[in-house]
């Protein structure tokens, strides 16, 4: 019997309003109609402006402690450079490149957390992005800590919707050159391309279910299985992925300048009932579908992705009490998975 991992992504562009990222985090969440989607970190200014303060380590722990309680394994965040590659990188307004390493924050106080045994962190790499080989250095030094994730032993490396050959082979030779085991690496896509590396591929997951047309949690839920139906398809072992919502409308009403979303329908935002339900149907594909091919992780999505309709961390209600619902409903999936999977797998 082994233990089930779960997993879940943590994308935190909470920064203030003078920064890059923070600038247009702040306009999008602060229309008053949005309250419910706003961390209970944010500063609440007005009845539509919120803004947010440089949060120190004291306020990282206790988010951390929420994730704990919610029966999260560890973090997923995705590996952005902060070092020399942001000095080769065009620095035009548009191109949000240069400013990546403010995105570097929230993993860094993760590392210097004291509950950082508690909740591990797991990387996932970015090919469209420049790394230089200082970069890959400080990504190695993670790989080497004692909470970073592992599957049997082998720093748990995923792929950015990418089956890049040459980052693989990259990463894997710094890891053998400094006394580490050979990476897992598990692309984030939904199906490998012809050449894309099948060899160096040891499992296949997803970041989001994006798709639109949808007006709710259920026909969400059923494109969630199909696309991991798509990935099992391909051969490969699989690390499920599981979704919280998707609905990118604070974005479609105040656009940012690195991403952009179809006009149509989203999903409102699930119920507790609703994501139990998905929680035991993507549990129930993996036992009759699935089980020779699973990994013994799962992905969620997402800790923090407010502006794209999936979130666990706490958020105001509408009288601006804190919100700990869904971190509540959570604690009760993982422990429904790491019950119902945990003993057999």
């Amino acid at each position: 019997m082994q233990n089930i991992r779960v997993g879940v992504i943590n994308w935190d562009c909470s920064l203030p309003r003078n920064t890059y990222f923070g600038y247009y985090q702040t306009r999008t969440l602060s229309p008053k109609k949005y309250r419910y989607a706003t961390p209970y970190y944010a500063d609440i200014l007005g009845e539509d402006r919120i803004d947010y303060h440089v949060r120190d380590q004291a306020e990282f722990d206790r988010e951390l402690c929420y994730a704990i309680d919610a029966g999260i394994d560890y973090f997923a965040y995705v590996f952005y450079p902060k070092t020399a590659s942001r000095e080769h990188i065009s620095l035009t307004y548009n191109d949000c490149s240069h400013r990546v390493y403010e995105l570097t924050y929230a993993r860094d106080m993760h590392a210097s957390s004291r509950w950082r045994h508690k909740i591990g962190l797991a990387f996932i790499v970015t090919p469209t992005h420049p790394i230089s080989d200082e970069d890959i250095a400080e990504l190695i030094a993670f790989l080497h800590e004692p909470y970073y994730e592992t599957v049997n032993g082998r720093p748990l490396v995923y792929l950015y919707q990418s089956t890049s050959v040459a980052w693989m082979l990259r990463i894997r030779k710094a890891c053998l050159a400094d006394g580490l085991p050979v990476p897992f690496f598990v692309p984030m896509v939904g199906e490998i391309p012809e050449g894309g590396g099948s060899s160096l591929i040891d499992a296949l997951s997803g970041y989001a279910c994006a798709c639109v047309g949808l007006d709710n949690y259920i026909g969400l839920r059923e494109e969630m299985l199909a696309q991991n139906r798509r990935r099992l398809a391909s051969g490969h072992r699989i690390i499920p992925t599981f979704t919280l919502g998707w609905d990118p409308s604070p974005r479609n009403d105040i656009p940012c300048p690195w991403c952009s979303y179809p006009a149509g329908v989203y999903p409102a935002p699930a119920s507790p009932v609703a994501l139990m339900t998905g929680a035991v149907a993507l549990a129930n594909w993996i036992c009759s579908e699935a089980r020779e091919a699973f990994v013994g992780h799962i992905m969620t999505f997402a800790w923090n992705e407010f502006e794209e309709g999936a979130w666990i961390c706490p958020t105001y209600r509408e009288d601006l009490s804190i919100d700990t619902e869904r971190v509540q409903v959570f604690a009760e999936i993982s422990a429904y998975w790491k019950r119902r999977l945990g003993g057999w797998y």
